[in-house]
């Protein structure tokens, strides 16, 4: 094939931060094609399941190393690190991609999405703190506790005082029931 021309294959090319500038030089130039844009992209982010939102949250927890603690925390040129300090920014750093997740859905206006997710890193917190034997677990002992209280927070906050507590209350009986009672009492008190 001498006098054939072969065409670049642009899209099998391009990186994903390449398509996402792309898309976003052609949603700006095409009104219609950004609808579409957005009306896809919720379309593909719209399947939330529960359960595997907390099987990935309760998998990335137990993969925190207690050897990085140590290496994290203790005497440091500029000062000490507490232990209990750096197990909980541990702990943070590991929930902030779910996190980050609920904000998306949040900026989409994706509430149920939002809701989902927050259901889920519940989920996978509450399993975490009562099925982990990991030696990381010792030393952040109150962070599963306390970040769950975070995230029902948070969870209120997307509702904007319209939240949907008897659903939150019936999911907190069946999937975190040793933590449902003082989950409940926690959003009644606290203000969004």
């Amino acid at each position: 094939m001498q006098g054939s021309t072969r065409k670049p294959r642009v899209l099998q090319s391009i990186t994903g931060t390449d398509a996402l500038a792309i898309l976003k030089v052609l949603g700006e130039r095409h009104e219609n094609l950004a609808q579409e844009i957005e009306a896809v992209a919720k379309e593909l982010l719209s399947h939330i399941e529960i359960d595997d939102v907390a099987a990935n949250v309760q998998l990335e927890l137990e993969f925190l190393n207690v050897e990085d603690l140590w290496d994290r925390s203790g005497a440091k040129r500029d000062g000490y690190v507490d232990p209990g300090e750096a197990a909980w920014e541990m702990f943070e750093e590991a929930l902030k991609p779910f996190q980050d997740e609920v904000d998306k859905y949040k900026q989409l206006s994706m509430l149920e999405e939002a809701n989902l997710t927050c259901e889920g890193i519940l989920k996978g917190i509450y399993s975490f703190d009562k099925e982990s034997s990991t030696e990381y677990k010792q030393w952040a002992a109150d962070a599963p506790s306390e970040y769950f209280g975070m995230v029902l927070d948070d969870w209120k906050k997307l509702f904007e005082g319209q939240a949907p507590l008897s659903r939150i209350r019936e999911f907190l009986k069946t999937h975190c029931p040793d933590w449902a009672q003082w989950a409940i009492k926690s959003l009644r008190s606290r203000r969004p």
